[in-house]
């Protein structure tokens, strides 16, 4: 009475045992060295970095890399080749037309899954550092995430999984910059430098700082108002407290200077000067009224609160 149920779980077990043969067979199929890298790509196309850093080898609490820009990337493997010593070198394409890098990945058995299932692992995670400057600048964003340097000008070093796609920009209003893209691990792609030029607001503000400063000078009835860029020397008697008038708003610009995050400040522009002076030799007293031209010179830098500009005194 008992024989029925036993054959049928016998044939039951058998047919588990070869369903999981048969499933462990197909996994194993799909552990290739190249299974393992077109996983780690598929998961950095669809920005999945969490599962990226688990396929690269990354453990944490390593500061997670630099994703891929922009729209999922077209990816393949290209060629497969084992070495003596048991790793196989994986070379693998990714990204579209003139974007597209073919970069190897070196992978080495790692422990089976099961026991039995092969496993893979990277020699080294595929992890690039890329060093970043801004010639005038600390602050900048990669890949929207942002990143600042010890100083203007200076380098920083950024990680990325490889072969990510990362743009770096200046995200400063007051400043511009020609955006550079690279694929990271493809040549040439170490380093970024940005080549940083003051924006049109940046400009606007400077100029905006200096009519300021020369209204306080206008203010200051004497000869040589402190402080300013302007100023005038009479030998003779000075009668009346001689009367400033900004004729025309200096035309400035505003340059890098040799110093990284200084950037110079030039224009030029014209006041009236209206004074009665009496003259040493005859006793006379005439009214002065004349056009005196100016010059501005100074830096500015960007503090904390925005542009700081300094002003040199004339001939300074």
């Amino acid at each position: 009475m008992t024989r029925a149920p036993l054959v049928w779980g016998g044939a039951a077990a058998a047919i588990i045992g070869l369903g999981g043969l048969a499933l462990g067979l197909a996994i194993a199929t799909t552990a290739t060295a190249a299974d393992h890298v077109q996983r780690y790509l598929d998961a950095l196309a669809r920005d999945d970095l969490v599962a990226a850093a688990q396929l690269a080898g990354l453990e944490p609490p390593t500061a997670m890399p630099l994703g891929d820009e922009g729209e999922p990337s077209i990816h393949r493997i290209v060629s497969t080749e084992r070495a003596p010593d048991g790793t196989v070198t994986v070379v693998a394409e990714y990204g579209a037309g003139a974007d597209a890098v073919r970069v190897p990945f070196r992978l080495e058995p790692a422990p089976p899954t099961f026991g039995f299932v092969p496993r893979w692992a990277f020699v080294e995670p595929p992890v690039a550092q890329l060093s970043i400057a801004a010639d005038q600048h600390d602050r900048f964003a990669a890949n929207g995430r942002s990143v600042i340097a010890p100083g203007a000008g200076e380098t920083v070093s950024v990680a990325a999984f490889m072969p990510a796609r990362v743009t770096v920009r200046i995200t400063d209003p007051l400043l511009r910059a020609e955006p550079v893209t690279v694929r990271v691990g493809a040549e040439g792609s170490a380093a970024i430098e940005l080549v940083v030029m003051p924006s049109e607001r940046f400009t606007r503000i400077v100029e905006r700082e200096i009519e300021h400063l020369l209204d306080g000078c206008a203010e200051q009835l004497v000869l040589q108002p402190t402080g300013c860029p302007f100023g005038i020397t009479i030998v003779d008697r000075v009668t009346t407290p001689p009367v400033w008038q900004l004729e025309s708003a200096p035309d400035v610009i505003v340059e890098p200077g040799d110093a990284p995050g200084v950037w110079l400040v030039r224009g030029t522009g014209a006041v009236r000067l209206t004074v009665s002076v009496q003259r040493l030799f005859d006793g006379t007293v005439a009214e002065r009224d004349e056009q005196v031209g100016y010059i501005v010179r100074g830096d500015v830098v960007l503090g904390p609160d925005g542009p700081v500009l300094t002003v040199y005194p004339p001939g300074g």
